[in-house]
């Protein structure tokens, strides 16, 4: 028989705190905000452009 000696140590547990988890959801909020402006503006421009080059053709 071996006669070494086996130590284990404890893992920290991991406190989550809410704080962080409301901050989080915030910033991604935002981020899903500013996204969905972009997209908009991005649509009603290339509306625009397309109208004004219907115009042209005519």
């Amino acid at each position: 028989m071996s006669n070494k000696q086996i130590s284990y140590t404890e893992q920290p547990a991991v406190d989550i705190k809410p704080e962080q988890n409301d901050s989080m959801l915030g910033f991604f909020g935002i981020g899903v905000v500013i996204n969905l402006v972009m997209i908009t503006a991005y649509f009603i421009w290339a509306y625009k452009q397309w109208k004004k080059s219907d115009r042209r053709d005519e």
